[in-house]
Formats: structure tokens, C-alpha cells, sequence
């Protein structure tokens, strides 16, 4: 009884559904050949123009065509003729005028190959896993961001958070009132406005005071916004542009991550830091990471070096 309740359930019958599904699907880049057919299954496998005859007859085709559902094609065979009962409905006699086109099954066919979508549309011998990925996924337009968040100098964690605020993901408390929690809605950085995305990494004070700090060679002033960072990516030139930009880069992240940790740090921990300890933890993470791809390239100036050029020697 608990068996029959378990199958009759809903969650199941939605299992069942989605496995049958995702086989017709995959049944769209697949296909057999059948040789002496005793691998192709006969219900299941793609294996005449029909398509996978159980998607054809359904469930009562086992009963109405007289073969087991977990049958090869080679049990379809009876001394090298089709075994089938006569036909009584028009999909049983359309599978048997198809099958009198095809070769009987036999041992001197050798063995069933399986055929996967290759490049050009077709089928083919060798199966490719990204011409499969590519042709089963919905593709979506390229980010014009991405660049300043996955780069070659980046610190993964760094990367993720700030992936997560260019996706304006972060369960910042705009967020949070807005999936119907009750919290204060303020800043915890400054007490000054709304805490949002674009607020907490930009246009809150304490973070206007460390973009400020960087406001020196490359820099008249600091990105307001988080696609600023992009555009000024694209702004920087001259002959070291490419690495001054990947060092800006990986100061946008370092800000973005250190500015996330100290808001929780706040909330959750009840610490906070004061805008000097701020910034010494900011440029201790800087240093760290340029100083471990220093040994990497002998080019000068260093990446160091331009991270220098970024403080504002006002600071």
C-alpha cells in the first residue's frame, strides 16, 4: 500500500514526467543503427523514422504490438522476418510498412551504433560534448561587464561578490523590504541614506572616502556607479593601459568585497572600522595579491608599481 501511495504521488508522477521528457529530448541528438539489434531498445531508442516508438503508441504499445517494453529490436526478429501481429490501428501499420523499407536484423549487420549530432546538423560516429552543450542550451547575449569581473589578476572570492553586484544581487536591505522583511532601512556604513547597491559601494560616504584615497594618477575621480568601473576600463590609455586597467580592475573588486565584509561585520558583529583601518586593509589585499604575480613578469614598471600611481598623493 505505501508503495502505491508513493508512486501515485504527485511528486512522482512530475519525476516520471521530467525523466520522459528529458529522454525526448535527448533522443533529438541521438540516434541508432541497428545491426543485429540486440542493444537498440526497441521502444525507447531512436531507431526508425518514427522516432522512439513508445512516444508514438504510448503505453498500450507493448500490449498492442506484443513486445516487452524493456525489448531490443532483435525481439521483434523471428527467423530473419519482423515479428509483429497483424495491424489493428493506423500507427501499427504505418510501423510496419517503415520496417518493410529496413533491413531485418541479423548478426552479419554487426553491432548497433549509436550516431550523435555533430556540427553540421547531422549525425555522426563521434559524439562531441560542446556541439551537444551548445545546441541544448538558450544561449544569452554576452555581458559587456564581464571582463571586469573574470580576469587573469583576480581574487575569486573578490570576482563572486562582485559578479553577485553586477547582477544586483546581494541581499542588500532594499532588497530584503522589498521580499516583505521588516528592518531598518539605512545605511549601516553612514546612516545617511537607503542602503542599496549603488548606495553601499559608491555614493555612501565611508566609500566615497576610500575611492577618493585612489583618486591619483589615472583617476580625476571616482566611478559613481558600478558600470563605471567598465567604462573607465575602456577610458584608460597609453602604454601600459592594459595592466593599469587590470589594476583598477582588481581595485574595484577589492573595495566592492572589503565594503561587503565591513557592513556585515556591522550588522552581525557588532565591530566596525574606522575609515584609516578601512583603507590599511585595502591596500595590505592589494599588496598581497600584486605581490604574488610580481615574480610572474619582468615588466616595468611592476604591477605594484602603477598601484602606487593610483594613490593620491594627497591622501
Amino acid at each position: 500500500m505505501s508503495i502505491w501511495l508513493i508512486n501515485d504521488s504527485p511528486r512522482f508522477s512530475k519525476t516520471v514526467r521530467s525523466m520522459l521528457e528529458l529522454r525526448q529530448q535527448l533522443q533529438l541528438y541521438l540516434r541508432c543503427n541497428v545491426g543485429d539489434g540486440r542493444t537498440a531498445l526497441f521502444w525507447y531508442d531512436y531507431w526508425t523514422d518514427l522516432g522512439p516508438l513508445y512516444t508514438l503508441f504510448g503505453n498500450s504499445g507493448p500490449t498492442s504490438l506484443r513486445i516487452p517494453l524493456n525489448a531490443n529490436v532483435s525481439e521483434a526478429v523471428c527467423d530473419g522476418h519482423w515479428r509483429l501481429p497483424a495491424a489493428r490501428s493506423e500507427n501499427a501499420e504505418t510501423l510496419q510498412v517503415v520496417l518493410s523499407t529496413m533491413s531485418v536484423p541479423c548478426d552479419a549487420n554487426g553491432s548497433d551504433v549509436y550516431l550523435s549530432r555533430i556540427n553540421s546538423g547531422g549525425f555522426g560516429a563521434s559524439f562531441s560534448s560542446n556541439v551537444t552543450w551548445e545546441r541544448l542550451r538558450n544561449p544569452n547575449p554576452r555581458v559587456h561587464w564581464h571582463p571586469v569581473v573574470w580576469f587573469k589578476e583576480e581574487i575569486p572570492r573578490c570576482s563572486f561578490i562582485t559578479w553577485t553586484v553586477f547582477l544586483n544581487r546581494l541581499p542588500t536591505r532594499d532588497r530584503l523590504i522589498s521580499w516583505g522583511l521588516t528592518l531598518p532601512p539605512g545605511c549601516v556604513l553612514c546612516s545617511d541614506a537607503d542602503e542599496s547597491h549603488s548606495h553601499l559601494f559608491f555614493e555612501c560616504s565611508f566609500a566615497a572616502v576610500v575611492w577618493n584615497r585612489y583618486c591619483g594618477r589615472f583617476l580625476a575621480s571616482p566611478p559613481s556607479y558600478v558600470a563605471a568601473v567598465v567604462d573607465l576600463s575602456h577610458q584608460l590609455q597609453g602604454p601600459h593601459g592594459p595592466r593599469v586597467v587590470a589594476v583598477l580592475k582588481l581595485l574595484n573588486q577589492v573595495i566592492i568585497y572589503n565594503l561587503w565584509r565591513e557592513r556585515n561585520a556591522r550588522i552581525f558583529r557588532s565591530v566596525s572600522l574606522t575609515q584609516e583601518a578601512f583603507f590599511k586593509v585595502v591596500d595590505r589585499c592589494m599588496r598581497d595579491r600584486l605581490l604574488s604575480l610580481q615574480s610572474l613578469t619582468a615588466v616595468s614598471p611592476s604591477l605594484l608599481e602603477l598601484y602606487f600611481w593610483f594613490v593620491s598623493p594627497y591622501s
